[in-house]
Order: structure tokens, then C-alpha cells, then sequence
């Protein structure tokens, strides 16, 4: 069964046993652990351009914070009936003052859990931010990676035939 709805404020996808939304308040505490954990990585890998010292612990005002910006969304991968987080995409939206107009999007955290990798949820995941921006029309997405591998990534985006331009820029 695919179900699948995108508009301006809310995202649902339906595949299977796997639904993939926009995260809510209920996911927030998960969510916090999840990008702690990934936080940790990009630390370790790119020292100089991530710096989380000044989150402490705080993880979940962090993911609040990014819950609220406008134009930017949070997309959980979840089973269906259950609310355990398997992974999560954020994406953010570059903007140009004084317009506002969105330049382009980027796709700079990703995270799956452990124990749910190599089930092809982080290529939905990616998949449905995709088909937002191009309702958004977003003609451009950088997909930023700690991996110099493009085969990551070649392997998650299938839907290069929008009229998305989609870039891999490694850190």
C-alpha cells in the first residue's frame, strides 16, 4: 500500500509498514538521542566544521529549534503503529534576504539506527524530502556527506529526473 501526501506543512508517505512524516513532539526525545549520536560522528570527522560544544546536553531544545525554523523540515522514518524512530532526515532551506526566496536546500543530516540499516530507509527518507522541495520549487539540493564515496549517495537518490538539480558536496 503506498499512501502518499505532501504539502506546505505536512508530509506522509506510506510504504508497506513504514510511514515517514514530519517529526512532532511525541518523536522529540528520540530524535535528541539519534543526532547526539550523529553529532558525535561529524565531531570526530570534521572537527572544524561541526561544533556542538555550545548544545551541552540540551539535545532536545536543539531539535525544538529546528522544528520551528519556517521552510526547513525534520522527517521521521517510523513502523507503522509504532512511534520508535528507525531514522530521520533534516533538511534546511538557504534563503535570500530581504526576498526571501529560497536559493536551495540542503540535506546535511541523516541518520538511521544501527540495527535498521541497509533497508533502504534513509533513500526514502531522502526520497520524500526531494519530492517536498520540488513542491517548494526547490531547484537545487546539496546532499553533504562525511564520506568522499559517491556511491552512497548515487544509490540513495532515484528521483534525479525532477527538476531538482541534486549535489554531493563532502566535508
Amino acid at each position: 500500500m503506498l499512501v502518499k501526501t505532501i504539502e506546505t506543512e505536512k508530509i506522509y508517505f506510506v510504504l508497506d509498514d513504514l510511514v515517514i512524516s514530519n517529526a512532532t513532539e511525541p518523536h522529540i526525545r528520540e530524535i535528541a538521542e539519534l543526532w547526539a549520536n550523529l553529532a558525535s560522528l561529524q565531531q570526530i570527522y570534521a572537527p572544524k566544521k561541526y561544533d556542538f560544544k555550545l548544545e551541552g546536553k540540551d539535545w532536545q531544545s536543539f531539535v525544538r529549534r529546528k522544528l520551528s525554523k519556517k521552510n526547513n523540515i525534520l522527517l521521521v522514518a517510523c513502523k507503522k503503529d509504532n512511534l520508535e524512530v528507525q531514522g530521520f532526515l533534516y533538511l534546511q532551506t538557504i534563503i535570500v534576504p530581504p526576498s526571501n526566496a529560497i536559493l536551495k536546500a540542503v540535506v546535511e543530516d541523516v541518520y538511521t539506527k544501527p540495527q535498521y540499516r541497509e533497508q533502504g530507509i534513509a533513500k526514502k527518507l531522502l526520497n520524500v524530502a526531494l519530492d517536498w522541495a520540488s513542491t517548494q520549487n526547490i531547484k537545487h539540493v546539496d546532499i553533504v556527506s562525511l564520506n568522499p564515496s559517491k556511491d552512497i549517495y548515487s544509490r540513495l537518490v532515484e528521483k534525479a529526473e525532477k527538476d531538482i538539480n541534486v549535489e554531493l558536496v563532502t566535508v
